[in-house]
C-alpha cells in the first residue's frame, strides 16, 4: 500500500516539472563604507524604471527578488553619502546577480532628500542568519522561508529544526537536552501564557506555523534577557508588516496510515464542537449542587442526591463514525492602508483552522520489583494493557497585527494572537492488572484557549544614538475539562461486570472529573540604548564609543484552579443487581437511585483547588564596548525580585498550604566576541540564571492521568534551582545565507528540579530537587549551498543543512533526594540531538524539494527510586524521523505542495531497564509504552493574489 502511495506522490511531483513560468532573477549584494569598510545598515537600493527596491540589513546585505529578466541601472543612497549609480546590471532567469560595492561620504548631502523605500526583511534565511551573526549572545534560529520548506504545521514541529532543540510530548520544548521547565518562551518580546494544568511550559502546538515570521533561540544569558532559563530563551515573532498587499488561501488534506478510513470513536459532544470551542454540552448543569451542598444532601436528603445524579449528562458511550482525512485551512490578508513617504499604516490578519484525527494502538505495561529472603530479585508484570486511543484535535487561530510608522524614527505596533484548541479522546483499554482482567474506558474533552496582545513602540533620537523601545501586554489563558469519565468492567467471568465500589467512591475506577483553569497576566517592559563617545579620534574609525543599555520589566500573573471529582457507589450493597448491564443502561435515569442502582459520592477535597499569583519586577544595566575593531565585550547585571504565592490545603497533613516565596536574585552576565574577519568570529559567554517552581509543581492537587496510568501530585517544599552557564562558539559565514558553527557549553546546577516517582507508590509522579548536577556538551551547525562548488546544474541547486548537539550530564542526589536513583543524567535530557536536511530549490521552475531527518537520544521520562528492590528510571527511546516535502507553482499564483511525514514510522518506546545492565533493548527489558504513530501523506494548494 505504501509503495503505491509513494509512487503516486512521485508521479505528481515529476509531472509538475513540465510547467514553465515567467523568467525572473534576483539582485543581491552588500553595501559598505568606502573608507572604513563598515556595513551600511539601511542603505537604499533602487532599480531604475521599476517600482522595486530594498534596504541593507544589519550586515549591509540587500536582496531584491522576482526581478524580470533584463538590464538595469541601480541607484544607491544613504544618509550622509554620495548617491551612486551602477549601470548595465544584467538579470538572468533563475540566477542571482551579485553586486558588492562601496559608497563615499558626502558632507553636503541633505538628509531630507534620502528616503528608504523598503523595510528590512526579517523572515528570510539571510535575514535570520544576519540577526544571529550580529547578536552578542549564542543564538540559533529559523525563518519563515525555512519553515516553508517543511510540512510543519505548528510551532512545536518548526522549532525542533533549530540546532540543539527538540520537542517533548509533541508540545514542550527541550533545548540542549534540558527539559521544558528549563526554558523560557517569549512571544513578540513578552512572556507567553500557559494553558497547562500539570506541567510548567508553554504549549508550542497552539501556534500554527503559518503565523510565524521567525524564531530565535538565545542560549547564553544577557542582562536584557529574562533570567529564568538554563537551556535557552525562545523568542517567537509573528508576522507583521508586508512589503506588498496580498491575500493567500492555503488548503490541504492528509491521509494517515492506521487512521483515515477506519472506524473512529469519540466522546459525545455538542453540535458545534468542530469549531474547537466548548458550547457547554458536557458542562456541569447550571443548578448542579456545589461540593459542600452535595456532601450535605448525601447524608440528609437522598431524594435530592438522586435528582443531582440524574441532572448530569450521562453519556458514557462513544459515537462511531469514519475517520475522514485531515483538513487544514488558512487565509491571510496583508494590506498597506496608508503608504506615504513618511506615514505608513498596515495590517496583517490570518485565520487558521485544522481538524485532525489519530488512532493509536498502544501496548502499556508496568512492573513491580521485589527481593525475597534469599536475595533473589523478581520482576512481576503488574499491568499489561492494549489500548486503542482515538483522538480528534481541532484548532482555530486568529492573528491580527497593526503597525503605524510615523517616520523612520517612530513606529508603533499592536499585535494580537488568539488560538483555541480542543481535544476529544476516547480510550478502550483491555488487559491484566494486579491479577485481574479488565476492560477499562475513558472519555475526555479538553478545551484550551490563549490570547496574547501587545502594544509596542520603537523610537530613535539623536541621529540614532539614542533608542527606546517599550511594550505593554496582556495574556489570558484557560483550560476547560468539563467531563473526564472513567469506568472499568471485570472480564474474568462469563459476563463482564462493572466495578462499582462499596462505601466510598473511587473516581479513578468509576467517576468523572471537571477541571477549570484561568490565568491572567499584565506585562510591561522598557529598554533604552544610548551610544556615548568616550574618546574622539581624527575620524569615525578612530573614535571610541560605548553602548549603554538599561531596562525594566514587570509581570503580574494570577491563576485560579478548581477541580471536582464525582464518583459513584452502590446505592445499597445488598440490593445492587445491575452491574452486568451495559454502561449506558446502568446510567439510565431509573438506575440512578438509592435502592438497587448507583448514586453520587463526591470525593472532591480542599486540595483540589488553589489560587496563585506571581509578581516579578526586574531591572538591568549593561555596557557594550569594542576594545578594537575585532574585540568586543558586553557585560551587565540583571536583578529580579520575584514573589510567588499559592494558597490551597494539604489533606494528607490536614494543614493549609500558604506558599509564599519572595526572593531577589542578582544575575551577572558577560559576552566576549572576537571577529577574525567579516566572515568568522569567536564568542565566549558566562551568565548566572535561575529556575523557579511553577504553580502546579508546588500545589498539593493530585490528578489521575488515565492515558499514562499515573497519579501526578505537587510538592510545596520545592526550592529554586540556580545555574551557572559557560558558552563558547566559533562561527563562520561563507555567504550571507550560509553558516558553519561549532559550540561548546557547560552548566552547573544547584537544586535542579525533576519529575520523580515518589516511592510511596510507584503509581505516583511528583516533583523533587536533587542536590546538584552538571551538563556539558558541544553543538555543530552547517547550512551550506553546493552552488559554485560544482559545475552540475542539478547539484548547484542543492542546500545542505545539519545540526547536532551531543551532551553529557550527571546528577548528585545528596541527602535531600537520597532515595532517588543515582549515577544518571538529568531527567528529560537527551545525550544527542541531530537534525539534517537536503533541500533542492530551482527558482527558474519554481520547484522545491526537501528531505529532512531528526533523531533524539534516549532521555529519562521520570526518575526512579531505591525503595525496597528499587524502581528503575523510565527512558524514552530514540526515534529516527524522515520527512519528504515538495512544492511546485503549477500556475500563476497557484502552488501545489505535499509530502510524506514520518516515513520510517518507528515505534515510540518507553523502556525500563529492569535488569540494570545499562543496555536498553525492547526484547530484553521492560517495555512501559509502545506504539507506531503512522505515516502521513499530505497534498494541498496555496493561492496568492498580490497587489503592489
Amino acid at each position: 500500500m505504501m509503495k503505491h502511495k509513494l509512487l503516486s506522490t512521485l508521479i505528481i511531483l515529476l509531472s509538475s516539472f513540465a510547467f514553465t513560468f515567467a523568467q525572473e532573477g534576483t539582485i543581491r549584494g552588500t553595501i559598505k563604507d568606502a573608507v572604513t569598510k563598515e556595513d551600511l545598515v539601511g542603505a537604499a537600493v533602487f532599480i531604475d524604471g521599476l517600482n522595486k527596491g530594498a534596504a541593507a540589513d544589519i550586515n549591509g546585505f540587500f536582496s531584491i527578488s522576482k526581478v524580470p529578466v533584463g538590464t538595469y541601472k541601480l541607484k544607491i543612497t544613504f544618509v550622509g553619502y554620495k548617491t551612486k549609480f551602477i549601470e548595465n546590471v544584467k538579470v538572468v532567469s533563475g540566477s542571482i546577480t551579485e553586486i558588492n560595492t562601496f559608497i563615499e561620504e558626502d558632507q553636503a548631502t541633505t538628509l531630507s532628500e534620502v528616503r528608504v523605500v523598503a523595510k528590512k526583511l526579517t523572515n528570510t534565511e539571510v535575514s535570520v542568519i544576519s540577526e544571529i551573526k550580529a547578536a552578542q549572545q549564542i543564538v540559533s534560529g529559523i525563518s519563515a522561508a525555512q519553515i516553508g520548506k517543511t510540512l510543519d504545521r505548528t510551532a512545536a514541529e518548526v522549532v525542533k529544526r533549530v540546532p540543539g532543540v527538540t520537542i517533548f510530548g509533541d508540545r514542550f520544548i527541550n533545548i540542549r537536552g534540558l527539559n521544558e521547565r528549563y526554558n523560557t518562551v517569549m512571544l513578540n518580546n513578552v512572556f507567553t501564557p500557559s494553558m497547562e494544568s500539570d506541567v510548567r511550559s508553554f504549549s508550542f502546538d497552539v501556534i500554527p506555523s503559518g503565523q510565524i515570521d521567525r524564531i530565535l533561540v538565545f542560549k547564553s544569558p544577557a542582562a536584557e534577557l529574562p533570567g529564568e532559563f538554563a537551556g535557552g530563551v525562545v523568542k517567537i515573532f509573528t508576522k507583521s508588516i508586508p512589503d506588498e498587499n496580498y491575500l493567500t488561501v492555503d488548503v490541504s488534506s492528509a491521509y494517515r496510515d492506521g487512521t483515515t478510513g477506519k472506524e473512529f470513536l469519540s466522546p459525545q459532544t455538542g453540535k458545534y464542537s468542530y469549531t474547537g470551542f466548548n458550547n457547554g454540552f458536557s458542562d456541569l448543569p447550571k443548578y448542579f449542587p456545589s461540593t459542600a451542598e452535595l456532601k450535605q444532601i448525601a447524608v440528609s436528603n437522598q431524594a435530592a442526591l438522586t435528582q443531582a445524579g440524574q441532572m448530569l449528562r450521562n453519556t458514557w458511550t462513544p459515537v462511531s463514525s469514519t475517520a475522514i482525512p485531515d483538513l487544514r485551512f488558512s487565509i491571510t490578508g496583508a494590506y498597506k492602508l496608508i503608504d506615504r513617504e513618511n506615514v505608513k499604516l498596515a495590517n496583517i490578519t490570518a485565520v487558521n483552522y485544522s481538524n485532525t484525527r489519530t488512532i493509536f494502538e498502544m501496548s502499556r505495561s508496568d512492573f513491580g520489583y521485589s527481593i525475597d529472603q534469599n536475595n533473589i530479585e523478581t520482576i512481576n508484570e503488574d499491568t499489561k494493557f492494549r489500548d486503542l486511543q482515538y483522538t480528534n484535535s481541532v484548532r482555530t487561530g486568529i492573528l491580527h497585527n497593526w503597525a503605524l510608522r510615523l517616520n523612520e524614527n517612530h513606529t508603533f505596533e499592536f499585535k494580537n494572537l488568539y488560538n483555541q484548541m480542543s481535544n476529544f479522546q476516547y480510550v478502550n483499554r483491555n488487559g491484566l492488572e494486579n491479577g485481574g482482567t479488565w476492560n477499562i474506558r475513558s472519555l475526555d474533552q479538553v478545551y484550551r484557549g490563549i490570547y496574547t496582545g501587545q502594544l509596542l513602540g520603537r523610537h530613535s533620537f539623536n541621529e540614532n544614538k539614542t533608542k527606546l523601545d517599550w511594550v505593554v501586554g496582556y495574556n489570558k489563558s484557560n483550560s476547560d475539562r468539563p467531563d473526564y469519565k472513567r469506568y472499568r468492567y471485570s472480564t474474568e467471568g462469563a459476563t463482564p461486570s462493572l466495578l462499582v465500589p462499596f462505601g466510598a467512591a473511587q473516581t479513578i475506577n468509576l467517576g468523572r472529573t471537571n477541571i477549570l483553569l484561568d490565568e491572567d497576566a499584565v506585562l510591561g517592559g522598557i529598554n533604552l540604548v544610548q551610544k556615548l563617545t568616550i574618546s574622539k579620534g581624527k575620524n569615525a574609525e578612530e573614535s571610541k564609543e560605548i553602548e549603554l543599555k538599561a531596562g525594566a520589566f514587570y509581570e503580574n500573573k494570577k491563576r485560579t484552579f478548581t477541580a471536582r471529582n464525582i464518583g459513584y457507589v452502590r446505592a445499597n450493597s445488598s440490593l445492587f443487581d445491575i452491574g452486568s448491564l451495559p454502561i449506558e443502561e446502568i446510567f439510565a435515569l431509573q438506575n440512578i437511585n438509592t435502592t438497587n442502582g448507583v448514586k453520587i459520592d463526591e470525593q472532591t477535597n480542599a486540595s483540589d483547588s488553589y489560587t496563585a499569583s506571581n509578581n516579578q519586577i526586574a531591572g538591568y544595566v549593561s555596557g557594550n564596548y569594542s576594545f578594537t575593531k575585532k574585540l568586543n565585550l558586553i557585560a551587565g547585571v540583571r536583578v529580579e525580585k520575584n514573589v510567588q504565592k499559592l494558597n490551597s490545603f494539604d489533606v494528607s497533613k490536614n494543614l493549609p498550604v500558604n506558599y509564599n516565596r519572595d526572593i531577589t536574585t542578582v544575575l551577572p552576565s558577560a559576552n566576549l566576541t572576537y571577529n577574525f574577519s567579516e566572515k568568522a568570529l569567536l564568542r565566549l559567554a558566562y551568565g548566572k540564571t535561575v529556575n523557579r517552581p511553577e504553580f502546579r509543581e508546588v500545589a498539593p492537587f493530585t490528578f489521575y492521568d488515565f492515558v499514562n496510568n499515573r497519579v501526578i501530585a505537587g510538592n510545596p517544599d520545592l526550592n529554586n534551582a540556580d545555574i551557572d552557564n559557560y558558552d563558547f562558539r566559533y562561527e563562520y559565514y561563507p555567504t550571507p545565507a550560509e553558516v558553519i558553527s561549532v559550540a561548546a557549553f557547560y552548566k552547573k546546577f544547584k537544586n535542579p528540579i525533576e519529575v520523580i516517582f515518589d516511592g510511596v507508590t510507584n503509581a505516583n509522579l511528583n516533583f523533587g530537587n536533587a542536590e546538584s548536577a552538571y551538563s556539558a556538551g558541544f553543538e555543530v551547525e552547517i547550512k551550506k549551498s553546493l552552488d559554485k562548488l560544482t559545475s552540475s546544474a542539478l547539484l548547484s541547486k542543492i542546500n545542505l543543512v545539519f545540526n547536532g548537539a551531543f551532551i553529557y550530564s550527571r546528577v548528585k542526589i545528596g541527602s535531600t533526594a537520597q532515595n532517588q536513583s543515582d549515577n544518571r543524567p538529568l531527567q528529560g535530557q537527551s545525550p544527542y540531538i541531530v537534525n539534517a536536511g537536503i533541500n533542492y530549490n530551482d527558482a527558474k521552475k519554481n520547484t522545491q524539494i526537501s528531505l529532512l531527518f531528526n533523531v533524539i537520544g534516549k532521555r529519562i521520562y521520570a526518575v526512579g527510586n531505591t525503595f525496597a528492590a528499587g524502581y528503575p528510571d523510565w527512558y524514552e527511546m530514540p526515534r529516527n524521523v524522515i520527512d519528504f516535502t515538495f512544492s511546485k507553482e503549477i500556475a500563476r499564483n497557484l502552488l501545489l505542495k505535499g509530502g510524506i511525514t514520518d516515513i520510517l514510522n518507528q515505534k515510540n518506546l518507553i523502556i525500563q531497564d529492569g535488569n540494570k545492565d545499562n543496555t536498553f533493548d525492547s526484547n530484553a527489558d521492560q517495555v512501559i509504552q509502545s506504539y507506531s504513530p503512522g505515516r502521513t501523506y499530505s497534498l494541498g494548494l496555496v493561492y496568492t493574489l498580490r497587489k503592489k
